[in-house]
């Protein structure tokens, strides 16, 4: 302050300091409505006096640029910090340094989106999922599952959407692109078609609530051109004496919970329920 600010009275000061608060975060008051917590009302005093001199001339066409509500002290929780920093101003010929030993802490890492291909295959010689990742640095992760029970192509295809979502949740890749040549799964979960075969229902609830999980997930249809490698995939978990490549064996089964229960969860909860085979099987 200067020697003619410091013989303003307390009420002044305090006035003097919001103008200056003002002058420094001038944007923060153009988009937000600013709380003043305080023991005495500054605005009340600009605005309430009858003549205006030069000095709260200035203040007053400064103050009414923006919108401002007073609120009483009623704590002292957030003052200790106000009050030392009013006790302990900086030096006139203090300099900025511009040296930061921790600038790495201020850098902030985007997870970039892997993306992941899908196809299901059911022929009369068996049933085959396959899935592909391409990493953000493009490295390939394909995998090849061969199902345990006959069905339509449509649920292998969710079959197949469904386990590479799961490989996800346990890799923990949150940031999915998910691609699939399926215009009625995908068009299905994008809310474009319903769902009229009953069956189809428990595979749709069950990948529904992984892209959730999973929270930041697009899925986009694409041709089956553009889908080839996890075709080959799929149909390379067909039985054939001439397969080399590693094959899994699979079934998923959607959890058996209802939509009660369903919004009844915390978002960051995950259930998984397992059904008992026996040995015989």
């Amino acid at each position: 302050m200067t020697s003619n600010e410091l013989n303003y009275s307390p009420i002044e000061k305090l006035c003097l300091a919001l103008i200056f608060v003002i002058q420094k975060l001038k944007h923060y008051f153009q988009d937000h409505i600013v709380r003043l917590v305080s023991k005495a009302n500054p605005l009340k005093y600009v605005m309430s006096r009858p003549v205006l001199f030069d000095m709260l001339a200035r203040w007053y066409l400064q103050l009414q640029q923006f919108e401002s509500t007073y609120i009483p002290q009623k704590a002292v929780k957030g003052q200790p910090l106000a009050d030392f920093l009013a006790d302990h101003p900086i030096p006139v010929d203090w300099e900025l340094s511009n040296d930061f030993p921790d600038e790495d802490v201020l850098v902030i890492e985007v997870a970039h989106p892997w993306k992941m291909y899908f196809d299901g295959a059911a022929h009369k010689e068996g049933v085959g999922a396959g899935i592909l990742f391409v990493t953000y640095e493009g490295e390939v992760l394909s995998y090849s599952f061969a199902l345990t029970q006959n069905c339509s192509n449509n649920v292998a295809e969710y079959q197949a959407l469904i386990l590479g979502l799961e490989m996800a949740v346990n890799m923990k890749q949150l940031r999915l692109q998910v691609y699939g040549d399926s215009q009625l799964v995908v068009n299905q979960l994008l809310g474009s078609y319903e769902i009229k075969k009953p069956e189809l229902l428990p595979y749709y609830n069950y990948a529904k609530k992984l892209m959730r999980w999973l929270g930041n997930v697009e899925i986009e249809h694409v041709l089956r051109n553009n889908n080839k490698q996890a075709d080959v995939l799929a149909t390379l978990a067909m039985p054939n004496d001439e397969t080399r490549a590693p094959i899994f064996k699979s079934w998923v089964i959607p959890p058996l919970f209802d939509d009660e229960s369903d919004e009844e969860m915390e978002d960051d909860s995950y259930i998984v329920e397992v059904l008992e085979i026996g040995k015989e099987d």
